[in-house]
Parts: structure tokens; sequence; C-alpha cells
């Protein structure tokens, strides 16, 4: 049994700073990670599971993997899967944790910890945001300029799925009532796709790229530009800047969010930590 290590952990304070306001942070974990580029909460398990490149984000060189940290902030399984590539965005459905690793999309059984299938996606260059329907559909971007389309894994088959102009270099990826909400970070706007129909339209344009992408528990969305820079966007469109950490040069990449617990998580990249807000909940 491995032994559960605990890292550092600051209740309320820490060194980021690069608070604008409406958050208040929790701690910060770090110790084990290797730009940790994605964080995914596990409702049924209580855990929190973050991907590290350990590399250069396109590398095809074995060095990435997964770590397990608690909801308090404790690295408690460092290196849970291993033998990736450069690991990004996380979906999980039914005991499953499906993940973008460059041109394939991994299945990894949860209860087990080992790796269960590795599907080929057919001219993918940079895989990176991960969604799961209802149905058990994976939804994957491609953010490279040369492919800029979304694959689907259905069953065993996957495939390209939406590519349009519309959609310029695909990231963030969020499933809501049939709907498909992608950042465009292209272009700096946030669409949406219906499922049925894969009909596009946009919602809002913050004008920044768009990396993670959540819902906020109100109607609106807190969206991530791995620059540096974290908002929020209320369901009339309006965006509120959160937490910028841009010019200390601290990344916010692929985001998550805990509603029942308020619990905002904030991947730093290159400053190899995971950050935990609370988000103000005046008015809600």
């Amino acid at each position: 049994m491995k032994k559960v290590v605990l890292f550092l952990v600051f209740i309320l304070i820490s060194s980021c700073g690069g608070d604008v306001g409406g958050v208040n942070k929790r701690w910060a974990a770090s110790g084990e990670f290797k730009t940790p580029e994605s964080v995914k909460y596990d409702h049924a398990r209580n855990v929190i599971y973050v991907s590290n490149i350990n590399g250069s984000p396109t590398a095809r060189d074995g060095n990435g993997f997964v770590s397990k940290l608690s909801i308090r902030g404790e690295v408690t399984v460092p290196r849970w899967i291993t033998s990736l590539n450069a690991p990004k965005g996380m979906a999980i459905y039914e005991g499953k944790l499906y993940l973008a690793d460059i041109d394939e999309v991994v299945e990894i059984d949860i209860k087990t910890g080992k790796i269960m299938q590795r599907y080929k996606a057919s001219a993918a260059e940079f895989l990176n945001d991960v969604a799961a329907d209802t149905a058990g559909n994976i939804y994957v971007s491609d953010s490279s300029s040369k492919v800029s389309a979304i694959y689907r894994l259905r069953g065993k088959d996957i495939e390209v799925w939406i590519k349009d102009d519309k959609i310029k270099n695909p990231n963030g990826l969020f499933i809501r009532n049939g709907t498909l909400f992608v950042g465009s970070s292209g272009d700096g706007t946030l669409k949406a796709v219906d499922l049925e129909t894969s009909e596009i339209s946009t919602v809002a344009q913050p004008g920044f790229g768009i990396d993670g992408l959540v819902v906020d528990g109100k109607g609106g969305f807190i969206l991530s530009d791995w620059r540096g820079k974290t908002s929020g966007i209320d369901r009339k469109g309006e965006l509120k800047l959160l937490i910028d950490t841009s010019e200390a040069g601290i990344n916010s990449a692929d985001i998550d969010y805990i509603a029942e617990m308020n619990l905002l998580l904030v991947p730093t990249f290159s400053d190899n930590r995971v950050m935990a807000y609370n988000l103000d909940q005046t008015g809600k």
C-alpha cells in the first residue's frame, strides 16, 4: 500500500498572488507535479486527478503521468497512472477515466488504475480537452491549427465529429443539457454545439483563448486563459475577471469547479502547483 504523502498545503494563504476579486485562496498543492495541465474531480470517489505532461506538450516520450490529490490538497498518489506521453484534459464516465494524449484517447479503469485501451485518432496532432455525454460518447478537441477539429469516440470507434470554420482551434469542452460548449481559442469565443443537430452558435466573446471551461452552478461559466487569467461569464454573457497571475508568469490551465464545495481548482502548468479557491457566493 502506498504511503500517503502530505505536500505543501497553505490554508487561506499562498505565495501565488494575483487575485483580482471574488475569490479566496484555500490551499496550494505542490511537490510532485511536473507540468500539471488538467484537473478533474471524481464525485463518486471524492478525489481529484491531475494530469502531468512532464516535458514537452507534443513529445511522445512516455514521461507523462496522472496524480491523485485529496480535496484538502494532499497528494495521495503522486504517480497513479504512468506510461503516458503528454496527458491533458480528462473526463469520467461509468468508472472509466478518458484522457487526451497528443493523438490518442486513453481509457483507464479507475478501480484498478490500469490502462484498458488507447484509441488512436487519425491525423490528430494536439488532442487537448475531453468531455463525456450521458450516453457515454467521448468528445475530444484538437487545438492544432492544422486539424482544428473535435473528435468523437463512440464505442470503440473514434473519428472527426466537427470540423468547421466557426470553431477555430477548439480547446476547453463542457457538456450540459444536450449541448457541447467549446472554447474556440483561435478567435476568443465561446461556442455551443447541439449534440443532436451539430448546429453551432456563439454564446459569448470573452476575447481570449479558452483553456479550461466549466459551469459555475448559477447558469454561467468559469473560463481560464492559459496565460494566467481565470474569469467568470454570467448568464447575460458579462465577463468578470476572478484571478490574474499573468504578470507573475503563472499559467492557469484546464480548471475544474466542485460546485457543492464551492472549490475552484487551477493547475498552474510550468509553476507545478494546483491552486484551490473559494468563489464569492454573494447573491447566489
